[in-house]
């Protein structure tokens, strides 16, 4: 990767979540919340389709970060907020622009975007860069 400059545009990743991906990071991270894994219950409370975890999408900001800034990268920080609800088999777009670069820290600021344009999240990922 050549060195990053402020306001350069990250190659944005588009992606969906499944439901068997839902129901495997609701267990492996302790979430017993039914709206993660039971499209059943998810429709009782009003959702077209299994919810996605706030903590996945922090999870995908942070993947597909380091995916940008290569192999040696290692995640300083991250920090999100949840916009809107996102749900199973929905069209996900991970966007990031290089907000600074001092030395090898490099900040992005990040979001996940429906198919509408809608921004779902929004934050933050600073990376150290080797």
């Amino acid at each position: 990767m050549n060195t990053p400059l402020a306001g350069d545009i990250c190659p944005p990743r588009q992606y969906t979540h499944s439901n068997v991906q839902l129901f495997r990071f609701s267990a492996v991270s302790w979430n017993a919340h039914r709206i993660h894994y039971d499209a059943g219950f998810a429709a009782s409370e009003g959702f077209p389709d299994v919810v996605v975890q706030s903590t996945l999408h922090g999870e995908t900001l942070s993947r597909y970060a380091l995916a940008w800034a290569g192999p040696a990268a290692r995640l300083e920080t991250v920090s999100w907020r949840n916009r809107t609800t996102a749900v199973a088999g929905e069209p996900l777009t991970w966007t990031a622009t290089v907000r600074a670069v001092e030395g090898a820290r490099v900040s992005l600021d990040v979001a996940v975007h429906k198919a509408d344009g809608t921004p779902c999240v929004t934050g933050t990922v600073e990376l150290a860069l080797a």
